[in-house]
């Protein structure tokens, strides 16, 4: 059996091919072959067919044109790609949306793609409490003022403190794999949870200790309002002019989701005229930032470069996970993380 694979600077080549061999370890007669992308130093791209990846069809295609099993995190597999391949049996992607796959033209072709939903879930929500304490108490800008050679002693003035999060309420939209932990750090500040999900069931706000909400009522009583959800047709640009409307002035709002669930131009005049308090912001509408971005005017934000996924343990899980999944398939086992489980049958 033939196992090609794309790897890139989070998930190395030493990772995938490690948990490769550990699953694969029955097999006499492996072939290992692959190489690494220099993602993220790299940008993420985006074309017609695939979006989120980092290299050319060419590179794909003359990795996997004989390859049973293809591993990636971030390389485009499309039509053409998929068509330069008559052996494929199984596609692996080690990211939580598969986005850099054509799924339907894979699904044409009888292939499962398999994903890795949740693989960064701890570190997600460990870094949106970190955002959270970072805007909320000041401690971004202090740090920013300070290597500066600023003291800002003056953040001890009571109108520029921040609040302390123990008996306020917290606002989570969309209870996934990240919204989840969110929801059970918070819990363990004694802040109270509001959460909106119309895709999750009961059981699922009750095991937060979340009580079930509307978005309106969420917007209208949060003091943090922490965005989760997933990226989809229903749920882009879900926080703009209106929704932003309904927040409290004294309200911060998060995003460590994806920049397209937000419109960020109402978001910047929100902040601009201090409709709300502030953001902390990991993901945006256009990455990286320009440099002209209106967001760097602003003195009421904190910014990260979409680092939230990032961690050592997010780099072994992605594979460990992803090639454990395709190991059950080819040997007829159960499996769990298939995009398209249509062609299972």
């Amino acid at each position: 059996m033939k196992i090609t694979y794309i790897s890139d600077k989070l998930v190395k080549k030493e990772i995938f091919e490690a948990a490769i061999r550990r699953h694969f370890d029955f097999i006499d007669t492996l072939q290992i072959e692959g190489f690494q992308v220099d993602w993220p130093e790299i940008p993420l791209q985006y074309g017609p067919e695939v979006r989120e990846f980092v290299g050319t069809e060419e590179e794909v295609i003359s990795l996997i044109a004989d390859a049973e099993v293809f591993l990636t995190h971030v390389a485009p597999v499309t039509e053409r790609v998929l068509a330069s391949a008559p052996r494929l049996k199984v596609i692996g992607c080690a990211r939580g949306g598969p986005v850099n796959i054509n799924v339907n033209a894979a699904t044409m072709r009888g292939i499962p793609v398999f994903y890795n939903p949740g693989r960064n879930a701890p570190v997600v929500a460990e870094f949106t409490v970190g955002l959270i304490l970072a805007e909320v108490l000041n401690i971004a800008r202090a740090h920013t003022a300070l290597i500066n050679g600023i003291w800002r002693g003056d953040y001890y003035i009571y109108e520029n403190t921040g609040f302390e999060l123990e008996g306020k309420i917290a606002g989570i939209i969309g209870l996934g794999a990240v919204g989840r932990r969110v929801a059970h750090l918070l819990k363990a500040f004694g802040m109270r949870i509001l959460a909106f999900d119309p895709y999750v069931s009961e059981d699922v706000f009750t095991a937060c200790g979340a009580e079930k909400v509307s978005l309106e009522m969420l917007l209208k009583n949060a003091d943090v309002v922490t965005l989760h959800a997933r990226h989809t047709p229903e749920t882009a640009k879900i926080i703009n002019n209106r929704t932003l409307a309904l927040m409290k002035p004294t309200a911060y709002f998060v995003n460590t989701a994806r920049g397209g669930l937000v419109d960020y131009e109402a978001l910047y005049k929100s902040l601009k005229d201090k409709k709300i308090a502030g953001a902390a912001l990991d993901v945006f509408d256009e990455e990286p930032i320009p440099p002209n971005s209106t967001v760097f005017s602003l003195d009421n934000v904190t910014i990260t470069p979409h680092i939230g996924g990032a961690s050592k343990e997010t780099a072994f899980r992605s594979a460990d996970i992803l090639v454990a999944e395709v190991k059950k398939f080819l040997l007829g086992q159960p499996v769990q993380f298939c995009k398209n489980p249509e062609v299972l049958n």
